[in-house]
């Protein structure tokens, strides 16, 4: 049975903002036979295929790191707007003038945040995510990044902890105590696309949930 191609419309969540806090800080997953990547390229948070335009190789392979927007095969390294910068033997090998790296700049993606949580989609024409989540839920989530700010020991939810789902998110709340995360893999992508963490409120010495 063929796998239905997921509409490129559509907005998953791929981290928070702390994953991407640094320089060359990235996080990559797929939907469906595309990969992307965000990346923090010198304090901007950018999305592109994760796909190099020059012989189409995955630029990171890791679900997430810290290093340069570096192509493997031949070494090219891209900027904030995708145009490669970098291009090692480049007056010998390639002859590439400042139009001729435009034209080879990476495949934009979609990005977009809802407090501290931060979505990415193939499309870069669309729905917002807001449209998407519905105000209520957008709105609740963006609270809820901002009260649960502090990263946490994994914790497993308990019976008595409140849930709900949205996109590829799976949302635990025992309301003062904690906030679990779990981003399921989008569609086509593997379980080294999934990702859990726990948050804690802002405010110090919270009492850790039975």
């Amino acid at each position: 049975m063929t796998e239905a191609v997921p509409d490129d419309t559509r907005w998953f969540y791929l981290c928070t903002e702390d994953d991407l806090a640094v320089p060359n800080a990235f996080v990559t997953t797929r939907v469906g036979a595309v990969p992307l990547v965000a990346q923090n390229l010198k304090g901007r948070v950018v999305a592109f295929r994760n796909v190099c335009t020059h012989r189409f190789a995955i630029i990171h392979d890791a679900a997430s790191g810290c290093g340069p927007l570096r192509c493997p095969y031949h070494g090219w390294t891209f900027d904030a707007e995708g145009v490669p910068v970098g291009l090692p033997f480049n007056p010998t090998d390639f002859q590439l003038d400042a139009e001729g790296r435009r034209r080879l700049a990476l495949n934009p993606a979609s990005l977009a945040r809802c407090g501290r949580l931060v979505f990415v989609r193939v499309a870069t024409e669309g729905p917002a995510l807001k449209e998407q989540l519905g105000n209520d839920l957008f709105t609740r989530l963006a609270d809820l990044s901002e009260t649960f700010s502090r990263s946490g020991e994994p914790m497993e939810p308990g019976e008595d902890w409140e849930g709900f789902e949205t996109a590829n998110l799976r949302v635990a709340l025992r309301a003062g105590h904690a906030l679990h995360l779990e981003a399921l893999p989008p569609p086509g992508a593997g379980d080294r696309f999934a990702r859990t963490a726990t948050f804690l409120p802002v405010h110090a010495d919270t009492e850790r949930p039975a």
